[in-house]
């Protein structure tokens, strides 16, 4: 059974995104991604508002309740990112009507030049080892070697979402702004 997800992602990684969307788009029965650029100027769905309330309820209703898992295309900024941050935390809740959702998060090809790139806190926080066997909620991967490979990675994370709980403090103390990233042109102005 093919599953849906979502791709999370920082906006100026948006072509490898899209790249990655269509490379991958045959594996999964639905991929959903939103974009949340204030300047509106971007090729995804966008929720224009202010209100950060509304935002979090319509990434919740609207993208991620249903999928089974959120992949966290990684670029050298997608740490810094508060609309990552909120998308994995809405990732983690359990809904009315659909249960949380597995999470991964995958390097994209563009940052192979970093050893591992900074990665979301909420993504971190997801993350343990025991004498070097990774045992938390969520894993981080280099970028996919083969097609095949995204799907067994999805399905494994979706196992661990059914066995076990996501860290404590997963959902609370939402980023409230972006942070600064280094070397990050600023698409506001550019």
């Amino acid at each position: 059974m093919a599953r849906k997800i979502f791709i999370s992602f920082h906006q100026t990684d948006e072509i490898q995104a899209n790249i990655w969307i269509r490379r991958y788009s045959q594996y999964f029965s639905e991929i959903r991604s939103l974009g949340l650029h204030e300047l509106g100027d971007d090729f995804t769905e966008h929720i224009e508002s202010g209100d950060s309330d509304y935002v979090m309820r319509r990434i919740r209703e609207g993208k991620i309740a249903g999928t089974s898992c959120t992949v966290v295309l990684l670029g050298q900024c997608t740490w810094a990112r508060r609309y990552v941050d909120w998308e994995i935390a809405a990732t983690l809740r359990n809904f009315k009507d659909s249960q949380r959702g597995g999470l991964i998060g995958v390097q994209l090809p563009g940052t192979q030049d970093l050893a591992t790139p900074k990665l979301p806190p909420r993504l971190a926080l997801n993350l343990a080892q025991e004498d070097g066997v990774d045992t938390g909620y969520a894993r981080v991967y280099p970028p996919a070697p083969s097609d095949g490979t995204i799907v067994q990675w999805v399905d494994e994370a979706v196992a661990r979402r059914n066995d076990m709980d996501p860290a404590t403090g997963s959902t609370s103390d939402l980023m409230v702004n972006n942070r600064s990233c280094p070397n990050h042109v600023n698409l506001a102005e550019s």
